[in-house]
C-alpha cells in the first residue's frame, strides 16, 4: 500500500503484563489495560513474528522428513518407483539444506516457549536422523 513505512507496519505481541496477543498499534493492552511503550512493543513484535516463522519451518522440516519415507516407499511399486526415487533423493538434499538454514536462521535464539522448545527439538531430531541416514548410505550400508 503506497505512503506506508516499515515503521507503519503493525504486528502482533504478547502483552508484558498479561500476556494476551495484542497488536503494536495500541496504546493500552485491551486486556489488562496496562500501558505499552511502542519501541518496546515494536522489538517484541519482531521477536513474536520470528519465532513464530521458527515454529512454521520447524513444522515444514517434519513434514518434509515424514515424506521422504513415503517415496522410499513408493519405490516398492512398478509404475510409482520412478517418482519414489526422484521425490527421495529430493527430499534427502532438500532435508539437510532446510535443517541447516534453520540453525542458522533461529538457532541462536533464547526464549522461554514451549513452541519454540518444541520446534528446536523437531530441528534437532530431524537433523540427526537425516545425518544418520547419509552416514548409513554413505558407508554402502554394509558397516550396520
Amino acid at each position: 500500500m503506497p505512503g506506508l513505512s516499515l515503521s507503519s507496519k503493525v504486528g502482533v505481541f504478547p502483552c508484558p503484563n498479561c500476556k494476551e496477543t495484542i497488536n503494536t498499534s495500541m496504546q493500552s493492552c485491551s486486556f489488562c489495560c496496562a500501558p505499552i511503550d511502542p519501541a518496546a512493543a515494536a522489538a517484541s513484535a519482531a521477536q513474536f513474528a520470528r519465532v513464530n516463522q521458527a515454529c512454521s519451518d520447524a513444522s515444514y522440516l517434519k513434514i518434509m522428513a515424514g515424506s521422504s519415507f513415503i517415496f522410499l516407499f513408493l519405490r516398492l511399486f512398478p509404475f510409482l518407483s520412478l517418482m519414489g526415487a526422484i521425490g527421495f533423493w529430493f527430499l534427502e538434499l532438500a532435508v539437510p539444506l532446510m535443517t541447516i538454514h534453520w540453525w542458522l536462521c533461529y538457532g541462536a535464539i533464547r526464549i522461554d516457549d514451549p513452541g519454540f522448545a518444541r520446534a528446536r527439538r523437531t530441528a534437532l531430531v530431524v537433523g540427526l536422523g537425516v545425518g544418520l541416514f547419509l552416514i548409513f548410505v554413505a558407508t554402502g550400508f554394509h558397516h550396520f
